[in-house]
């Protein structure tokens, strides 16, 4: 009883904390606002002449992190999670460790011998996919080119560099718009507040992905969703493009991974698949190695990288609405014998003989 009083007590002192944060910050309850207008919910943006980012949002550091594909992949087999237990121990979780806590026994191995398509998982990355963020970006980017006056580049090779660093160096060093950061930072957010505004504008996702994801729900085969998007954002862009009760669980901003390493292996994580269970589906090499380095499956989408540049990748295809069931399940075809997997070895000595104690020989 004193433990539940206790308890309550904390929780009524902690209520009382936050109503009064509240009173004090008000900045904080506008945050929902902004994330609205910046998805075309709203017009406070339009009333004022000002961005959707104008004050400084959590929204508005997960578009300026979606700008830029400079994510680290993650060591291989040294990725993974620190688990705090209830008796004090920290153990920590790699990719060895996932794989052997999360396979599946008893009657659910039983059921994945008769339907093997459900022992998958797959992991959807959100950029160039499930839509077309790339020539968002790019279009975001030569709208505060042509507002601002500024030169925008027509050489491929400069756009493609833009997206392997930060916002602000691409303006600096990419663009060489201006050698001023602050002048840098400010328009790193004009292009988060275009993209933003771009995004917000989505209605269907690329061709081939609805009939692949509705053929997946069919077969039972979970699927998770991976972006640097916030929750409320990347919400509102699955509810547009109708796919959002497709999808068993997503990776977002709020998770706090590092590296898409650990970006997968959350993934896999929520699905309830072991690493070497799913595949991953991605359009840039970056994807394909992290992939990889979580023995997972890769499956390339050529989209704006040509096909020989996603060349490592298990599986490469132009879109979604190429592939079939088929094709997952030879993914897995030659598991055993690939690299990297445990195989038997002789120690050099040879079995002994057998002798035929009982053997008679014919006299004729």
């Amino acid at each position: 009883m004193e433990q539940g009083a206790r308890s309550l007590g904390a929780s009524a002192s902690s209520g009382t904390l936050r109503s009064s944060y509240r009173q004090q910050h008000p900045v904080r309850r506008r945050g929902h606002a902004l994330r609205v207008a910046a998805l075309g919910g709203g017009s406070s943006s339009s009333s004022t002449g000002k961005g959707p980012f104008d004050s400084r949002s959590h929204q508005q550091q997960s578009m300026l992190h979606a700008l830029s594909s400079a994510e680290r992949v993650g060591a291989e087999y040294g990725e993974g999670f620190i688990q705090f237990r209830l008796s004090g121990e920290r153990a920590h979780l790699d990719v060895d460790t996932l794989n052997e806590q999360l396979r599946i026994y008893g009657a659910d191995r039983m059921r994945h011998a008769m339907r093997p398509d459900e022992a998958f998982g797959l992991i959807f990355n959100l950029d160039n996919v499930l839509a077309d963020t790339r020539a968002m970006q790019l279009a975001a980017w030569r709208r505060v080119a042509a507002d601002e006056g500024l030169h925008f580049p027509p050489a491929a090779q400069a756009r493609r560099a833009m997206f392997d660093v930060r916002p602000e160096r691409a303006v600096t060093e990419v663009l060489q718009w201006t050698r001023d950061w602050k002048r840098a930072q400010a328009l790193a957010w004009q292009v988060a507040s275009a993209y933003a505004q771009l995004l917000g504008e989505v209605q269907a996702p690329l061709p081939g992905v609805l009939d692949w994801l509705q053929l997946m729900a069919k077969n039972n085969v979970p699927c998770a969703l991976v972006s640097g998007l916030d929750r409320l954002t990347l919400n509102a862009l699955l509810e547009r493009l109708g796919v959002r009760h497709l999808f068993t669980a997503t990776v977002c901003e709020e998770d706090g991974m590092d590296t898409l390493s650990q970006s997968f292996l959350s993934a896999a994580i929520k699905l309830g698949r072991p690493p070497d269970q799913c595949i991953v589906f991605g359009a840039c090499p970056a994807t394909v190695t992290a992939a990889h380095n979580c023995t997972m499956k890769a499956v390339a989408i050529q989209g704006p990288l040509p096909g020989y540049q996603l060349k490592n990748a298990d599986l490469t295809c132009s879109s979604l609405g190429e592939l079939t069931v088929y094709n997952l399940r030879r993914l897995f075809a030659n598991r055993g014998a690939e690299f990297m997997d445990l195989r038997k070895q002789a120690l050099g000595k040879r079995p002994p003989g057998r002798r035929l104690r009982n053997a008679t020989a014919d006299d004729d």
